[in-house]
């Protein structure tokens, strides 16, 4: 695991969010989010370094940026996907192509994490961008997200790459859904999707006064 960036001492609750990425041989970046709005950044490519990290910091609430769930039947779009494109998300099936890889890893980790007693949620974060208010439509661009973020309250170092950018916005997502202001989309049987609920925009400073 690499070192950390942004932030100083985190205390309180802290909220991990992680930008998985389908294969070990690319990083995949992970963001801790302090109940001061502070964000810490870490590097892993193993599961058992996320592992690890969420063992070492203990967060109320991890999001993952990946398919934590199969459709029924094993093929195709699960509900909550389904219902995402219905409000404007492009989402793709889990197992479709590229995605195939990625949902396998993120079904793994996700039983890991909750077989160690955390609590796990399936996010999306252009969606949340999307919703937010950060993000509308063309590229997505690290610098213009990142100050989106910022305006929400998070205190994010200068340069962000775009896969620290989603992994701050999955730990606020899961900062949001502790707080109950998240729209929760699909079945429990089959699998949840967590993205901000439309009209919830607070900024960072006005949730902890809850």
């Amino acid at each position: 695991m690499s070192g950390s960036a942004g932030g100083g001492p985190l205390g309180g609750e802290r909220f991990m969010g992680v930008d998985l990425t389908a294969s070990p041989s690319r990083a995949t970046a992970v963001c801790i989010l302090s109940t001061g709005g502070e964000a810490v950044f870490h590097e892993a490519r193993l599961n058992e370094e996320i592992l690890e990290l969420a063992s070492t910091i203990t967060p109320a609430c991890i999001a993952i940026d990946a398919p934590l769930s199969s459709p029924t039947g094993g093929k195709g779009l699960r509900l909550c996907d389904r219902e995402a494109i219905r409000v404007g998300i492009r989402i793709f099936p889990p197992f479709f192509g590229s995605m195939r890889a990625l949902t396998a890893r993120g079904l793994e980790l996700s039983a890991r994490l909750r077989g160690l007693g955390f609590e796990v949620i399936e996010t999306f974060p252009s969606g949340a961008q999307k919703i937010l208010g950060l993000w509308r439509c063309g590229e997505r661009r690290a610098g213009s997200l990142s100050r989106g973020l910022r305006r929400l309250g998070l205190k994010l170092p200068k340069s962000l790459s775009l896969d620290m950018v989603d992994a701050a916005t999955c730990a606020y997502v899961a900062l949001l859904y502790k707080r109950g202001l998240c729209t929760i989309l699909g079945d429990p049987s089959e699998g949840l999707l967590i993205l901000p609920a439309k009209a919830a925009r607070p900024t960072l400073q006005s949730l902890f006064t809850m």
